[in-house]
């Protein structure tokens, strides 16, 4: 999908962002993590040209994310990545994009929101619903209440957090799409 939309439209920059798990005790909810290096469970490493400022604002973060192939669902699970890997956060697609852009000479960043935090275990059911297709997602969801009426609570707490989180990232990237467009040499 990267290399479609460098290839369709010639960008200067492509951002990555989206929800993230937080792997360092000081990021919270709707915290924000820019990402200077990712890294991922199998030992592929790149360092990102994007140098944070010396002075961050209050809930924004630059660190190392690392890239996971499956949901990370326990506190457990996300404090072993954070210490094996020196990262802040936990995604799933930012190493794919990343090379690409590098490979096409164009300009990446990655900009995450803490979705879930250090201290929050996402509830068991999160792999079913969210490895469904969009369509069949609805399904999976009435199914997990079926199995544990209970789910309704975690899995709409969840929903809130995304909400959350989404509105904090919009508002953030407002500010980055502003600096980057800035930053464009014009012709």
């Amino acid at each position: 999908a990267t290399q479609a939309l460098i290839e369709a439209h010639t960008p200067a920059y492509v951002v990555s962002c989206g929800f993230s798990g937080g792997l360092q005790p000081e990021l919270q909810l709707g915290h924000i993590v820019m990402a200077t290096a990712i890294t991922d469970t199998h030992g592929h490493d790149m360092p990102l040209s994007f140098t944070p400022p010396a002075q961050l604002p209050s809930g924004v973060h630059a660190g190392r994310l690392v890239v996971v192939d499956e949901i990370v669902r326990t506190s457990e699970e996300k404090q072993i990545l954070g210490e094996r890997h020196d990262a802040m956060a936990v995604d799933m697609e930012s190493l794919a994009v990343a090379q690409v852009c590098r490979d096409q000479g164009v300009g990446f960043m990655a900009v995450r929101v803490i979705s879930d935090d250090l201290q929050t275990d996402l509830p068991p059911e999160i792999h079913s619903v969210l490895a469904a297709t969009p369509g069949r997602r609805i399904g999976a969801a009435l199914g997990s209440l079926w199995k544990r009426p209970a789910s309704y609570k975690d899995l709409w707490r969840l929903r809130e957090q995304a909400l959350y989180a989404a509105e904090r990232l919009a508002k953030f990237l407002d500010g980055v799409v502003e600096q980057l467009y800035e930053s464009i040499p014009s012709d």
